[in-house]
């Protein structure tokens, strides 16, 4: 019980710390809240040890390539070791954008050590903040980006 409720203060933690990053307002012709641009920032992966029940965090400054108009993506910077350099497509409904990775195959094990934008996550976007999130079981992704 204590182990859970260390993992469930962490977590609450990273939701505090990043709810107090100081947002720019969106410009004046930011009247969409599909991501759109250059992004710089920071992947966060947060990974609970299934035996230790510990959590284990990593990061890594990545870059990212968004167009609305064509609905691609690309995942640059550091990608040595826990991001993987990617592109494909994305598709945002509401708060939810999935991500298509053309990179991913169905023999690429999803447990990799090196992690995929791929699949659904929550955003949200103010037209020069971009902050994309999930999580798993024992997996909980983090990206913090700022147009650039």
């Amino acid at each position: 019980m204590k182990k859970t409720i260390n993992y469930i203060f962490a977590l609450l933690l990273i939701c505090v710390v990043s709810g107090c990053v100081k947002n720019s307002p969106a410009p004046n012709n930011a009247s969409s809240n599909i991501p759109n641009g250059n992004f710089l920032g920071v992947f966060t992966l947060i990974h609970k040890n299934s035996k230790t029940s510990l959590l284990d965090t990593s990061s890594a400054n990545v870059t990212m390539s968004m167009s609305a108009n064509t609905a691609a993506y690309s995942i640059g910077g550091d990608t040595t070791k826990i991001q993987a350099g990617s592109y494909g497509t994305f598709n945002v409904d509401g708060t939810l954008i999935t991500f298509a990775d053309a990179t991913v195959t169905k023999k690429t094990n999803p447990n990799t050590p090196k992690k995929h934008l791929n699949g659904p996550y929550l955003y949200t976007y103010d037209g020069i903040n971009l902050h994309i999130y999930g999580s798993s079981d024992t997996l909980s992704f983090n990206y913090m980006f700022v147009t650039y």
